[in-house]
């Protein structure tokens, strides 16, 4: 198993900034009070880890009723001991600003509020990488280009589903190869402006295996024209994690995969300059950088219920 390093946030890394909430006055949980709780900043793309303690009376079985919300997004919660916990996805291209992350507990009449948390995004600070690929990958032909909005289509389809969870304890990388800090690129390729890189860059030779982060349900295996061969897992509360550009492929749709188990291999299918792994991480939606799940979830792996 390859756990992920703990890595100092202050030294420039767009990583996760964690955030675990305690203090939060029990007696008004029962009463729905909105528990206000002074502002968080948290930089673009990265994983915001909270807990909200519950009275004992609310016990965990009333975690269902439970849901978070912020930028028009949904997050499940999950029980840790004692209350609930929640992991924000913040998207790479939220717009900095101040927003509220609420917590909202369900009503047969109406959601009413019981915690709001003001959440500062700062800038990503991300870089500009400049590529020289092919130019049939980069101005394509009017059949390609149908072909990969399809393929856009039906990997976010995939996506959208929130399912139980099913992820246990820490994360861990899913190859041994050296990892490039590519997550949020202001990519450039053959001198072209494109959209930022979505995900982190491992370069390995090709073949070397790759592993799946943790458990999960194996939700797609395709052969896409950018991504080429690629598996995307479902882990529960909207959590997936996408492996790209693949040279081979060891799993099929429906298969339930366990954590650092072999599912492909390093190759440079699709569009891509040479081997390596493409390592996405999407987050009830959010685009987020895939080495912030790391201390997010090992802030609260002791106290999973």
């Amino acid at each position: 198993m390859l756990p992920f390093p703990i890595v100092d946030v202050n030294k420039g890394c767009s990583l996760l900034v964690l955030l675990v909430l305690t203090g939060l006055a029990a007696p008004g949980w029962g009463n729905d009070t909105d528990v206000a709780v002074g502002p968080r900043r948290v930089k673009q793309g990265d994983v915001l880890a909270l807990t909200f303690p519950l009275r004992a009376a609310e016990g965990v079985a009333a975690v269902g009723e439970f849901v978070g919300r912020f930028h028009d997004r949904e997050t499940p919660v999950f029980p840790v001991a004692g209350g609930v916990g929640v992991l924000l996805g913040v998207d790479m291209e939220d717009v900095a600003g101040t927003s509220d992350f609420v917590l909202e507990r369900r009503k047969a009449d109406a959601p009413v509020t019981v915690a709001r948390v003001a959440v500062t995004i700062l800038p990503g600070d991300f870089g500009v990488q400049k590529l020289s690929l092919p130019q049939t990958q980069v101005d394509l032909d009017a059949e390609t280009v149908e072909r990969v909005e399809d393929e856009q289509r039906t990997m976010l389809a995939t996506m959208r589903p929130v399912t139980p969870r099913v992820w246990k304890g820490e994360f861990v990388l899913p190859s041994e190869g050296s990892v490039q800090r590519t997550f949020g690129l202001r990519r450039v390729i053959n001198g072209q402006p494109r959209r930022p890189h979505t995900g982190e860059d491992i370069t390995a030779p090709s073949g070397a295996p790759v592993l799946a982060i943790n458990e999960g349900t194996v939700q797609l295996v395709a052969d896409h024209f950018f991504s080429g061969k690629s598996i995307v897992v479902d882990h529960g509360l909207g959590l997936y994690s996408m492996y790209f550009h693949l040279s081979a492929v060891t799993v099929h749709p429906g298969d339930r995969v366990a954590k650092s188990q072999v599912i492909g291999a390093v190759g440079a299918s699709g569009r891509a300059s040479g081997p390596h792994l493409h390592w996405g991480v999407r987050l009830n939606g959010a685009r987020v950088n895939p080495l912030s799940l790391a201390t997010a979830v090992a802030s609260v792996a002791d106290n999973l219920q």
